[in-house]
């Protein structure tokens, strides 16, 4: 039998014999969870703070920080909150880092948490169009990187357009994203984004 081999570049076989690059990476998606734990307080603090008419029902569920290391072949890290899914109704903000790439922040309706929200987002196009907002026009909810055939900018829509959408996708998915720049800002930033889409729900008035 043939002994295995395997083939290196160059490239990777200084990388495979160096670990440093491997504890610094380590070091920094540990950063990043503590990061999104501390921004889910500022986040519940908000809701607290500047939308007291949230349903209670939409906060008892805890939150929920997900890691892993292979959407798209890269490294990730999901902070979920407020976070309701179940098979048929989703309300939830999602944060979403993605290394290499940036962070994305997006707020998901499905079931009843749409149907309730859905005439105070088609009121709000004028206003949406001005937050540099993206819209899923994908099929599958559970993806989250932008790309043209799957994300759209809300401003390049007319009001037709963005009614059809609302109203006969299967879910609404509205998505602000943060580039990995300027780290001292990322949090209040975030926060930002965060409060801008909580605010398109009819609950906070």
């Amino acid at each position: 039998m043939k002994s295995a081999k395997i083939r290196l570049s160059e490239e990777e076989q200084l990388l495979v014999c160096n670990g440093d690059w491997i504890l610094t990476k380590n070091r920094v998606l540990d950063a990043v969870s503590l990061f999104l734990a501390d921004l889910q307080a500022e986040q519940s603090r908000w809701l607290r703070d500047q939308a007291p008419g949230l349903p209670p029902s939409i906060l008892t569920i805890p939150a929920k920080v997900s890691k892993g290391e292979q959407y798209l072949g890269l490294p990730y890290r999901i902070l979920d909150y407020p976070r309701i899914f179940s098979s048929a109704d989703i309300f939830a903000v999602r944060t979403f880092f993605w290394w290499g790439h940036y962070f994305n922040v997006t707020l998901q309706l499905a079931g009843h948490w749409k149907k309730q929200t859905e005439a105070s987002l088609i009121a709000a196009l004028a206003d949406i169009k001005e937050e540099n907002l993206y819209i899923c026009t994908g099929t599958d909810p559970w993806q989250h990187h932008f790309t043209d055939d799957y994300y759209q900018p809300v401003r390049t829509l007319n009001s037709a357009e963005w009614e059809k959408i609302i109203l006969e996708q299967a879910f609404i998915k509205l998505s602000c994203r943060q580039e990995l720049s300027d780290w001292e800002q990322m949090g209040e930033r975030l926060l930002a984004d965060f409060g801008r889409l909580i605010r398109l729900t009819r609950y906070t008035g």
